[in-house]
């Protein structure tokens, strides 16, 4: 969705959640051709669970893709756009519910790597939403296209954790829009960490982002509905492969 709200500010402003690979510099990837996992493959909107992981698969009616779900959290998965506003997720995490807030969900890290492959807009992030206040968030390890995940926000901050990179801090109020909250449509805020190096591997702690935010008056009180890792395209088309997804919570 974060994508789709950048480019419908495009449309309003003059100024404003495939196939050559972008990783932390960029570069063409020789390996192309091994975009996929093994599993089952789904090209509809549909959610579920698979080896102890919750997926996803939405598309509005311009986009087309399919996505393939295997083991242990992986996946790959391919989008095509058929306008401007196309707009495409896949993501494969844990959902926790609306009972818990991630204090009591408790210390989440995601270990990833990714191969990723697109032409246009897209992110590559750790993605999710919390309820009371209603938060839709972004832990963005790699972009690509000409907007900057936090341009027309306002920049909060920047961080660092150790061992896994820098962060720029960014939110950005939404009005109208659908959310998990359910349907219809609903005002909330985005909270978007962007690392400033691109990479298509690494670890994210969740909740050290999550106490950051907090830290620079970013209000994380509320239920955790979801952690995932996402790949996003608006506009776009492309192929990835999320290879390895290990999230843990201790």
């Amino acid at each position: 969705m974060l994508i789709k709200q950048i480019c419908s500010l495009l449309l309003l402003l003059p100024f404003l959640f495939l196939t050559t690979c972008v990783s932390s510099g960029g570069g063409s990837d020789a390996n192309a051709d091994q975009f996929t996992v093994s599993g089952f493959t789904i090209n509809s909107n549909e959610r579920g669970s698979e080896d102890g992981y919750d997926y996803e698969f939405w598309k509005n009616s311009t986009a087309s893709g399919k996505m393939t779900i295997g083991d242990e959290g992986t996946f790959s998965c391919e989008w095509h756009s058929n306008s401007g506003s196309s707009n495409i997720l896949f993501r494969n995490g844990k959902r926790f519910g609306n009972s818990r807030t991630h204090k009591q969900v408790g210390n989440i890290t995601i270990t990833y790597a990714a191969k990723y492959n697109p032409y246009g807009l897209s992110y590559l992030s750790v993605y999710g939403w919390t309820q009371n206040p209603l938060v839709e968030y972004y832990i963005v390890d790699n972009y690509h296209g000409d907007y900057h995940p936090g341009r027309s926000g306002t920049k909060k901050g920047t961080f660092t954790i150790e061992g896994e990179g820098t962060y720029d801090v960014y939110t950005r109020p939404m009005y109208s829009q659908p959310a998990i909250a359910g349907p219809g449509r609903y005002d909330f805020t985005q909270y978007i960490s962007v690392r400033t190096e691109k990479r298509t591997s690494g670890t994210i702690s969740v909740t050290k982002h999550f106490e950051e935010w907090q830290k620079l008056g970013m209000d994380m009180s509320g239920t955790l509905y979801e952690a995932m890792m996402k790949v996003e395209g608006y506009g776009s088309s492309g192929k990835a492969v999320i290879t390895e997804n290990k999230l843990i919570i201790n």
